[in-house]
C-alpha cells in the first residue's frame, strides 16, 4: 500500500553495486521464513488481493460464496464497504509476535487492540513513510484538513480513490469484517496450513543464509530488493489466496513479504491440469499492451512513469499490465530506497518460445 515515487527523469541504465566513497554498504539482512495462517486469513478477505484462477478449483466457489456473502453483510455499512482494502494491513500486526498464528489468534489480538492502536496499525505504512508520514499522524489524529490532504495525495499516486471514508471508520469496520470472516475461513484453515508447511519445507533447501537476496527473488518470481542500512531482517510469509501477487510492506526495519506459495505446494491437481505458472505465462503474453512493456524492458530498466509515458497509458493501466507480467515471472521489479523500476527476466522470455525471443531481439 506504500506510495511508490518514480522519478520523471529517464534513465533506463541503473547503476547497481556501487557505493559512495566513505559510505559502508548495507549489511545484507537476514531472511525468515514465517509460515503462519494469520497473514492468509486476512489477504483472503480482499478481493483486491489474489485471481480466482490462481487458487484450486475446489477453493473458488467457496472463495466467491464467502466474499458475496461478506459484501452482502457489509454493503449496508459504507464504512466497512470502504476500509475492507485496509484489512491486510493489520498483518504488520505479526511481525514480532509469534504467539499469534491461527485466523482466531489474530482476531482475539484486533478485539485486545484499542481503536486508535488498530487504526495506527492498519495505516503504518503510511506513518512510518518519509512523505506522508507526517500528514497521516495529523490525519490519524483527527486532523480533517490533514485527512484530506492524504487522501489527495493517495490519489495521485495511485490513480484512484484509497481513503473514500473516515479514518476514524478503520478499526471499527475491520473488527466487523474479521469476525463475519473468521467462521468461514476456520473450516478451511487447516488444509490451507498444510499447504504454508508444504511450501517452507520445499524451500529449506534452498541457500537462504548464503544468498537471502537472491533466495527472495526466486520465492517471490522477480522481486528484487536491494541492500540498505534500514532492513535488517526480511520476513517470508507463504500465502496462498494471495496468489500469484507480492504483497511488500515495511514494519520498521522488517521488511515484511507475502509471497505466493508454488504450484508444486498444493497439492491437489490431476496430471491433466496444466501448471498454473504455465497458464499465467501465455496469459501474460496474449496481450499487446503487455508485449509492447516487454520490448521496451529488453531495451533497459524502466520506471512506471517511463513506462506509462511511453506507451501513452494511465499508470492504473501499467500497473496492471506489470503485475501481470510480474506474476508470470517475465519482469522482475526492484526497490531501491524510495525508487521503484522494472527489468525484464531474460531467462524467462528465453522459456517462453522462439517467436517472443525474436521481437525482443529487434
Amino acid at each position: 500500500m506504500a506510495a511508490i515515487r518514480n522519478p520523471s527523469r529517464a534513465n533506463p541504465q541503473r547503476q547497481t553495486g556501487l557505493v559512495r566513497p566513505g559510505i559502508a554498504a548495507a549489511q545484507l539482512p537476514v531472511v525468515e521464513l514465517d509460515a503462519r495462517t494469520g497473514y492468509d486469513f486476512l489477504v483472503s478477505t480482499c478481493n483486491e488481493y489474489g485471481e480466482l484462477d490462481d487458487i484450486l478449483a475446489e477453493d473458488r466457489k467457496w472463495l466467491e460464496g464467502s466474499r458475496t456473502a461478506l459484501k452482502a453483510e457489509i454493503d449496508e455499512d459504507e464504512s466497512a464497504s470502504a476500509c475492507i482494502g485496509f484489512v491486510p494491513e493489520i498483518g504488520r500486526m505479526l511481525v514480532g509476535r509469534p504467539e499469534i498464528r491461527t485466523a482466531r489468534d489474530v482476531v482475539q489480538a484486533i478485539d485486545a487492540l484499542s481503536d486508535q492502536e488498530l487504526t495506527e496499525i492498519m495505516a503504518g505504512e503510511l506513518l512510518e513513510d518519509a512523505d506522508l508520514g507526517a500528514v497521516t499522524r495529523r490525519a490519524v489524529d483527527g486532523d480533517q484538513e490533514a485527512f484530506r490532504d492524504l487522501q489527495a495525495r493517495l490519489e495521485s499516486t495511485n490513480g484512484h480513490a484509497v481513503l473514500t471514508g473516515s479514518i476514524t471508520d478503520l478499526a471499527p469496520a475491520a473488527r466487523r469484517i474479521v469476525h463475519i470472516w473468521l467462521p468461514r475461513y476456520e473450516p478451511i484453515e487447516g488444509r490451507i496450513a498444510r499447504m504454508l508447511d508444504r511450501d517452507v519445507a520445499a524451500r529449506r533447501g534452498d541457500d537462504i543464509a548464503g544468498d537471502p537476496l537472491g533466495f527472495v527473488e526466486r520465492a517471490t518470481n522477480g522481486v528484487r530488493i536491494v541492500p540498505e542500512q534500514r532492513i535488517r531482517r526480511i520476513v517470508m510469509a507463504p500465502n496462498y489466496f494471495g496468489r500469484p501477487y507480492n504483497t511488500l510492506t515495511k514494519v520498521g526495519d522488517v521488511q515484511l513479504i507475502c509471497y505466493p506459495i508454488a504450484d508444486s505446494s498444493l497439492g491437489s491437481a490431476d496430471r491433466l491440469t496444466p501448471p498454473t505458472s504455465t497458464i499465467r505465462l501465455y496469459r501474460a503474453l496474449g496481450d499487446e499492451s503487455r508485449l509492447r512493456i516487454l520490448k521496451l524492458l529488453a531495451e533497459g530498466d524502466r520506471y512506471l512513469t517511463e513506462i506509462a509515458n511511453e506507451l501513452d497509458l494511465s499508470k492504473p493501466t501499467i500497473k496492471h499490465h506489470l503485475a501481470l507480467l510480474r506474476s508470470a515471472g517475465l519482469v522482475t521489479v526492484t526497490n531501491e530506497g524510495n525508487m521503484t523500476y522494472y527489468s525484464l527476466r531474460r531467462d524467462r522470455a528465453e522459456e517462453a518460445g522462439v517467436e517472443l525471443r525474436a521481437y525482443l531481439a529487434h
